[in-house]
């Protein structure tokens, strides 16, 4: 990928060909799909600087860990109704009913705790992760 700033507007090609001589090359590193530019470079003063490879592992992990969050919360959404009738069972102080509940949803219940847990091993693993290719394998799937 080619950039290049031109009247103060930045420009992007992917073929060397349709760029300008002064244009800047960016590695996508075999990403695909290929990230917004911003996760490659930066302006700053009217110039493109390039992003180290931490700084562009940094801005792909801060992506990872959005993706995994919105995944969870959709995961996590479609028993949410189950939550909702505990905690109002229990903001009625009715004990027996929220027994019952928590005993009839059990297994949504312990379902839920998995994938809490599986989540913070996720973000742990994103964290930790030292290199693309090492983030690029984890994959964002439960079960």
């Amino acid at each position: 990928m080619f950039v290049w700033l031109e009247n103060g507007e930045l420009k992007v090609a992917f073929q060397k060909e349709l760029a300008p001589q002064n244009a800047i090359e960016i590695d996508t590193f075999g990403l695909n799909p290929i990230p917004p530019i911003e996760a490659f470079i930066k302006i700053e003063n009217g110039q493109i600087i390039k992003k180290s490879q931490e700084e562009i592992l940094q801005w792909l992990k801060d992506t990872k860990l959005v993706e995994l969050k919105n995944y969870v919360e959709n995961f996590l959404e479609q028993t949410d109704y189950i939550i909702v009738k505990i905690a109002e069972a229990e903001t009625l102080g009715n004990t027996e009913a929220v027994e019952q509940l928590k005993q009839r949803y059990a297994t949504q219940l312990q379902q839920r705790q998995a994938i809490r847990q599986w989540n913070e091993q996720m973000k742990q693993a994103i964290r930790n992760a030292k290199t693309l290719e090492e983030l690029r394998r984890i994959e964002i799937r439960y079960g």
